[in-house]
């Protein structure tokens, strides 16, 4: 017998997500020695052929699943050699692993299951820098690979490590970090931040071409951030009253025929997953190490809150939560200028987060960006409205009027908690710049440098001539436009007589607020326009050397 094929390796996958929901059992609570024993103690007979198990997956798929199984002597015959759940600390863990040996082959199957209950923080965590102690690992991985590297996998001849959706990250972290894997077989699972790549971008080179990405050709976790590895997409089967939804599940890879026999049938990414992709890794790379982090937090609050129901009253808080209030705002203008740039792109985007039911999410967004074209927005943007404290109260309540006519009702606290997240967001939409930098980083063997990156770990950052001149240029024209707020300032308090002093106390403390700000923003031009200069310099000395070498 031949070491395990994809479609083998995929069903072991399968049975990772049984739940102890009855006739089913979780692998990890099962003392069965072999495969065979552990599907024998399952009563598929009394599985409901419409009920959902976990996952989205129903009696049915389970029945095709262990009838699948069991018509596979090799399967069968594999002995369950050791399972795993991680621990939970600070609220973050559980994740399920087992070990499978097949005794003819001499081959261990090393299986992590997609994300548990309590790893959904370490996804987002991981799209940015984190608090480990390489400072671009996240927890679930670092433990996993820990549990792995305790293994006893010496005395086998392969070593597979394989994974579905988070499981498939781990599996591809433990082939970039430990040179015993032989072989690693992800599915729907997830690529590795910016910065991840930039350091282990040696390890990345001597490992990927162990590693191979099977995906669901409308998957929507395999294109987040960057991947490694061969890829192959695949047509997504079986699809239930999860509808979008079920593009992740594991089972959605097999073609079950009437017959009991089942394939994965081969395919091509669907081209709004490519738009989301590009559309993440590019916004991504527009943030700092810090806010990357924060913002990453963020969107894990926004799909939470958008898989569970989550109403646009309770959208709009996360969006004015105050440590949410200036990434949120970053996002939403960011979004309104990719849309501007590559409108369909952005309605691909929409469409396919409607197709997960995030109705809520995309909804709550539309809102805001009305709110940004209504007549009365710059109350809350520019003048007065430079400190939320000052917007006059009749502004509140046109306002509160115009979120009623989308069905939104609020309190006057949080009308002006959400007035302070609309004055970052008019900030953010005169200064936002967009880059065509979407695509994955690439590695390559040699010790090549990253695509689009210079320098190494966490300190790799990004050149963008053009974006620099535009931050440049947007400054210098804010600066202008709030000179020009403190010259209507000035005029104000001198038409006002003597007894409005406290007034024309408060507008001349205003006034001195944007002369401040003005001179910030003048400075901050400056120092960007002398950073171009160094780099047009050294370009044209680079310049200079090539010609020199050529000759």
């Amino acid at each position: 017998m031949a070491e395990l094929s994809t479609e083998q390796v995929l069903l072991l996958n399968n049975l990772m997500y049984m739940t102890n929901q009855p006739p089913l059992q979780e692998i990890a609570s099962s003392d069965a020695g072999t495969v065979e024993d552990y599907i024998n103690k399952i009563a598929a007979d009394k599985l409901q052929g419409e009920q959902d198990y976990g996952s989205y997956m129903t009696g049915d798929d389970w029945k095709n699943l262990i009838n699948a199984v069991k018509n596979d002597e090799q399967l069968m015959n594999m002995q369950i050699a050791e399972t795993h759940v991680s621990a939970v600390e600070d609220g973050v863990g559980g994740g399920v692993s087992a070990v499978f040996v097949d005794p003819d082959t001499d081959e261990a199957v090393v299986v992590f299951r997609g994300t548990g209950s309590l790893e959904w923080k370490d996804n987002f965590v991981g799209g940015g820098p984190t608090d480990a102690a390489d400072g671009v690992s996240t927890r679930c991985q670092e433990e996993a690979l820990a549990w792995y590297q305790s293994l006893d996998l010496d005395q086998y001849s392969t070593v597979t490590v394989t994974g579905h959706s988070k499981g498939g990250n781990k599996a591809k972290y433990i082939t970039v970090m430990d040179d015993s894997v032989d072989r690693c077989l992800s599915f729907d699972g997830q690529g590795f931040s910016d910065e991840f790549v930039g350091k282990y971008q040696d390890e990345i080179a001597r490992n990927q071409g162990k590693i191979t990405n099977s995906n669901v050709d409308s998957d929507y976790v395999n294109l987040l951030l960057n991947d490694i590895g061969q890829t192959d997409f695949y047509e997504g089967f079986d699809y239930g009253d999860g509808a979008f939804l079920e593009n992740h599940c594991p089972n959605t890879f097999f073609d079950f025929k009437e017959d009991g026999s089942y394939q994965m049938v081969s395919s091509v990414r669907d081209e709004r997953m490519e738009v989301l992709d590009e559309f993440l890794n590019n916004y991504l790379r527009t943030l700092s190490p810090e806010e990357k982090q924060e913002t990453l937090e963020m969107i894990g609050e926004l799909v939470e809150g958008g898989f569970n129901g989550a109403s646009v009253n309770d959208i709009l808080d996360i969006f004015a939560d105050d440590k949410n209030m200036e990434y949120a705002a970053d996002l939403i203008a960011y979004t309104m200028e990719y849309k501007k740039q590559k409108t369909e792109l952005v309605d691909a985007l929409k469409s396919v987060l409607e197709d997960m039911g995030m109705d809520n999410v995309t909804g709550t967004v539309d809102t805001v960006v009305a709110v940004t074209e209504w007549k009365y927005f710059s109350y809350f943007a520019d003048g007065l409205g430079l400190l939320a404290g000052h917007i006059p109260d009749f502004a509140y309540d046109l306002l509160q009027k115009f979120l009623e006519t989308k069905g939104i009702t609020l309190t006057k606290k949080e009308l002006r908690k959400l007035a302070e997240f609309f004055q970052f967001l008019a900030e953010d939409m005169d200064t936002v710049v967009i880059a065509d930098n979407g695509a994955d980083l690439g590695v390559t063997s040699g010790k090549k440098p990253v695509k689009h990156m210079t320098g190494s770990g966490t300190a790799a950052f990004y050149i963008h001539f053009r974006e620099i001149r535009q931050q440049e240029e947007n400054l210098r024209e804010y600066s202008g436009q709030l000179l020009k707020n403190a010259e209507r300032m000035e005029t104000v308090i001198h038409h006002l007589d003597g007894g409005y002093g406290g007034i024309k106390a408060t507008i001349g403390a205003l006034k001195s607020e944007v002369l401040q700000e003005a001179e910030q923003c003048r400075s901050m031009a400056e120092v960007l326009g002398e950073i171009l200069k160094c780099y047009e310099t050294a370009e044209k000395k680079i310049s200079s050397t090539k010609i020199a070498a050529n000759f």
